[in-house]
């Protein structure tokens, strides 16, 4: 079968989108962002809580030992994918057939790549010169089964645009790898806590995702019905891995030659700026390759949509990194304690390429929806030595150095890339910063306030750390709400207007729509 009542020939695929009949595409999106949003949050909310559990009860080395094992992992994880996930959400015309065939397929290239990854785990654990590695990368291998399995289903599922099947699979996943991480790590097995979080995370997700989308493969295997998918997975697959080794560079060599302890607390500290930008970046992408898929005909809508959500990014993780930034110190202190505190440069460095990354990473997007995926391979090839050089100049000054290499090489290609990809839609960079402005006034206004009442409160008031870090929390919400609601309304009756359209209340006249009409 391949759906519901399927026979594997087509079905609603033979159209080759999602249909949302009654609907507008803003109304659709606006859900989307609901749905991924709040499963989203609550994702990472359970990962910010486990995370300081486990930073509590664990030692930076076992972040380390896990950051070292990873890097390999994520560079195979992105072998199982194989880049037909990203091809079935934007090729039109699919069959049941392609779908089962791209089904078989992930999922003899998982089983291969697990088996490979296994057998390679006394190698890794040789070039890092550290034999715990060995067990640790070959469970780990179990993970890309899961992988395999999911791929398609999850296509499905965001072909459909059915956002909040994806979010609860994901949510109860998350929940249950926490809980079973932080039941090991209380019960003192170490650094296998933290290994087994992603594994039964994933097998919770796999099964649920399975379960919702209803879709199960036909047995065939028919390359000629996935041979136009190749061509855009394979430029994909290509960009991603030449990414990966920019994303992942850093901690190979920082795991190499600086060691495990060095590597806990710049990996710690890379994944509390990644919070926010997972919360919300990531969210809108993924709600957005759907949607601008559909709009890659029509460049003016496109455009418009893509600069809403932009500026709907920076809106939420410009004043998160700012603030971030801002109560660095007093939230390591209280959070993770004093043992974390060398990472606190790195941190604070870190703030602001997150700030940077949480709409840089939304280029990546345009290739991806407009079907330029070779540009991207061609603009990855260049990005990928960029980072690693200045990476690698940084680190004779320890894991600061690092950190500061990676920003300015961040800033660099993050231009480089808005240049190459804005050429494909007709937006001109001075658009872009306009889209921007608002929001970076704001944060900058409430990192003033912010940090004004910090120098009198540490000048005149002896209050303790955790109660001086609440109450700036709470200052820095407040004012930054209150001066958006000055210098931004604009953005802020376009939010309500999204959630209340998400809500199904209307939230404008009838008859309203998206910009440009409704899909």
């Amino acid at each position: 079968m391949s759906g519901p009542g399927g026979n594997g020939n087509g079905g609603m695929w033979a159209e080759g989108g999602a249909q949302v009949p009654g609907e507008g595409l803003r109304t659709t999106a606006a859900r989307g962002v609901l749905w991924t949003g709040g499963g989203q949050v609550l994702r990472q909310l359970v990962q910010v809580v486990t995370s300081v559990l486990l930073a509590r009860l664990l030692m930076p080395a076992d972040f380390g030992l896990l950051g070292m094992a990873l890097v390999f992992y994520g560079l195979v994880q992105l072998f199982s994918d194989f880049g037909l996930g990203a091809a079935i959400i934007q090729v039109r015309g699919l069959t049941g057939l392609a779908l089962s065939s791209s089904f078989w397929l992930n999922v003899l290239v998982a089983i291969v790549l697990a088996l490979a990854l296994s057998s390679a785990a006394p190698w890794i654990a040789a070039f890092y010169g550290d034999p715990r590695l060995a067990p640790i990368v070959a469970v780990l291998s179990i993970g890309l089964i899961f992988g395999g399995f999911v791929v398609v289903p999850r296509a499905v599922l965001y072909k459909e645009l059915r956002f909040a099947e994806i979010a609860k699979a994901q949510a109860v996943g998350s929940i249950v790898g926490a809980v079973c991480a932080l039941t090991l790590a209380w019960l003192g097995f170490g650094v296998w806590s933290l290994v087994v979080q992603p594994l039964l995370g994933s097998a919770t997700t796999m099964v649920l995702t399975i379960f919702y989308a209803r879709w199960f493969p036909a047995v065939r295997f028919h390359w000629g019905s996935i041979r136009k998918m190749t061509g855009f997975s394979a430029a994909v697959l290509g960009a991603d891995v030449v990414n990966y080794a920019h994303r992942e560079g850093d901690n190979l060599l920082v795991g190499k030659f600086l060691g495990s302890g060095p590597l806990g607390y710049y990996s710690l500290a890379y994944q509390l700026m990644l919070y926010p930008m997972n919360q919300v970046s990531q969210v809108i992408v993924r709600i957005l390759f759907p949607v601008l898929s559909t709009l890659q005909d029509q460049l003016t809508r496109y455009r418009e949509v893509y600069l809403k959500a932009v500026a709907a990014i920076a809106f939420v993780t410009f004043p998160m990194m700012v603030g971030l930034f801002a109560v660095a110190r007093d939230l390591v202190t209280v959070v993770f304690g004093a043992k974390w505190l060398p990472m606190l440069p790195v941190l604070q460095i870190l703030c602001w390429v997150g700030m940077l990354q949480s709409v840089a990473t939304t280029a990546g997007l345009i290739y991806l929806s407009t079907g330029h995926a070779r540009t991207r391979l061609v603009f990855s090839l260049f990005a990928t030595p960029v980072f690693l050089a200045f990476v690698i100049l940084g680190l004779p000054w320890g894991v600061v150095g690092v950190a500061g290499g990676y920003a300015v090489a961040a800033f660099l290609v993050a231009y480089a890339n808005y240049r190459v990809a804005f050429r494909l839609i007709g937006l001109s960079l001075r658009q872009f910063h306009a889209a921007l402005g608002r929001p970076v006034a704001a944060s900058a206004l409430m990192f003033a306030v912010v940090k004004v009442a910090e120098w009198r409160l540490v000048g005149y008031v002896r209050w303790p750390a955790d109660g001086r870090l609440a109450f700036l929390v709470a200052l820095g919400v407040v004012a930054y709400v209150v001066i958006s609601a000055l210098i931004n309304r604009g953005q802020f009756a376009e939010i309500k207007f999204l959630f209340m359209s998400a809500r199904g209340s209307g939230g404008a006249a009838p008859g309203a729509q998206a910009p440009g009409g409704g899909a």
